[in-house]
């Protein structure tokens, strides 16, 4: 059985990023939080420019499609002992895995590097947390 994504579940799950971070980037929500470990000021803020839009909806179908082969790939489907792996349970389980084994040593390096705070970390690896499961579930249950 030839293991392809769903278009459609990609397509969705290319928007995740995008609503999460309006609603987790709210400043009623973490933003205050977000704002302050950057130094910014809700007065100073700009809105992006729409263009900015559009290429954070490429880097997150780039997202998408990547986490689509890690769910749906070989191995994706029945396990021997006839346990289903097309759950968003499943999915769930390799969100957790790329947030802890692949966002949090990127953004864990720049924090390092660009001396960003503990409160910088926290909060950009809760966003990337939540994302990447929700993604990683979508993609895993919806074939």
């Amino acid at each position: 059985m030839e293991n392809s994504p769903n278009f459609l579940a990609v397509g969705i799950a290319t928007l995740i990023p995008m609503i999460i971070g309006f609603i987790y980037y709210h400043p009623k929500v973490m933003g205050g939080m977000w704002m302050d470990a950057n130094g910014f000021k809700l007065e100073s803020m700009k809105p992006p420019k729409p263009i900015l839009y559009l290429g954070a909806l490429v880097m997150s179908f780039l997202l998408a499609m990547f986490i689509a082969g890690a769910v749906t790939g070989p191995g994706q489907e029945i396990a021997a002992d006839g346990h289903s792996y097309v759950t968003f349970k499943h999915g769930l389980a390799h969100g957790l895995g790329m947030a802890i084994m692949v966002a949090l040593p990127i953004l864990g390096t720049m924090a390092i590097f660009e001396q960003r705070s503990s409160k910088w970390l926290g909060v950009n690896m809760g966003y990337w947390l939540i994302t990447l499961c929700i993604m990683a579930g979508i993609l895993s249950a919806w074939r």
